[in-house]
């Protein structure tokens, strides 16, 4: 596991930190759709925060801002949230910032935050 009092190893802005919420490692798999449209990708998500998650794939044809429906899996638990692309990184993966989240939604992403914080610090 990572060292938390060390820097992340995972893509961040070079200027500064945007993120309303504190960003976890997680392992798992995820696939992304334009809403009421196809697949655009598939990949692996690398971390997860209660505003958004960062998607590993060589695959991108989008465009900041592009609205989303992403799907994933990540300890043992599935999600499908709405959102829109963050932050692109070509042939390397997008920052996904969450959408017009539900409360039920939001609570079920803050336990799974919740257990993998308590993931890193026993890590």
């Amino acid at each position: 596991m990572s060292d938390p009092s060390k820097p992340s190893a995972f893509p961040t802005p070079r200027s500064r930190e945007q993120r309303r919420h504190t960003r976890y490692p997680c392992e798992g798999y995820a696939e992304v759709f334009l809403p009421h449209g196809g697949l655009l990708f598939r990949g692996r998500i690398l971390d997860l925060s209660m505003s958004g998650c960062y998607i590993e794939t060589a695959l991108l044809n989008l465009e900041r801002g592009t609205q989303v429906e992403v799907y994933f899996v990540t300890n043992q638990l599935q999600f499908r949230v709405l959102g829109n692309v963050a932050v692109l990184r070509r042939k390397r993966g997008a920052g996904i910032a969450f959408l017009n989240v539900s409360p039920r939604r939001a609570l079920q992403i803050a336990m799974l935050v919740e257990e993998l914080a308590e993931q890193q610090v026993k890590g």
